[in-house]
């Protein structure tokens, strides 16, 4: 008797890149249009799916941060990439911006907040890579969110460089002033209260 091989759980569709180099540009014309996909100096990188756990935590702040947004600050969908080049496109977890205007799900100008939500197969690249190409661009603020720790860890640019302004742990708080002030308690991204 022979068996069948074992049905894949997984129904994602496969994704095909194109040979490096590679600019924003051809991700246009090639029809390119995986919100997982980024660009570093003409490399393609395929994140992969978020966890529920990241979902999760994502979909949390970003209602969150709608709810503090002042006039002048948009927080935008998931999924909506920052073009820092020609050949460099980021896609944060969450982005806030001056205007809500994206063009094919691309911000051009710079953003006043990125934050990425990290897990295990993120959390590296998010704190260095990413880091250092948002700092380059000039982006005033950038959160790292680990849900598995539940931590925050705040980075204002001081001088060209990022410097750690507030780091929170699972029950501690974060208060941010810039763009807007908001609290954000890591643990309750995690496991909200009763009246969620």
């Amino acid at each position: 008797m022979v068996q069948a091989p074992p049905q894949s759980r997984s129904h994602r569709p496969s994704v095909t890149v194109p040979a490096p180099p590679v600019t924003v540009e051809n991700l246009d014309t090639g029809g390119y249009d995986d919100a997982r996909l980024e660009l570093l100096d003409g490399l393609c990188v395929l994140r992969p799916w978020p966890t529920p756990l990241r979902a999760r935590v994502t979909s949390r702040l970003t209602r969150l941060l709608t709810q503090a947004a002042t006039s002048g600050a948009h927080v935008l969908p998931a999924g909506v990439g920052v073009e820092l080049s020609a050949r460099c496109l980021l896609v944060p977890d969450i982005v806030v911006a001056p205007s809500p205007e994206v063009v094919g799900r691309r911000l051009r100008e710079t953003p006043y907040l990125v934050v990425e939500v990290a897990d295990a197969s993120t959390r590296r690249y998010d704190r260095t890579l990413k880091l250092d190409l948002y700092r380059e661009r000039g982006v005033p603020s950038c959160w790292l969110i680990d849900p598995d720790a539940a931590t925050l860890e705040a980075f204002e640019l001081v001088d060209g460089a990022y410097v750690t302004t507030s780091a929170a742990d699972p029950r501690g708080e974060f208060s941010a002033r810039r763009p807007f002030p908001v609290t954000v308690r890591p643990i309750e991204l995690i496991d909200p209260p009763d009246a969620e």
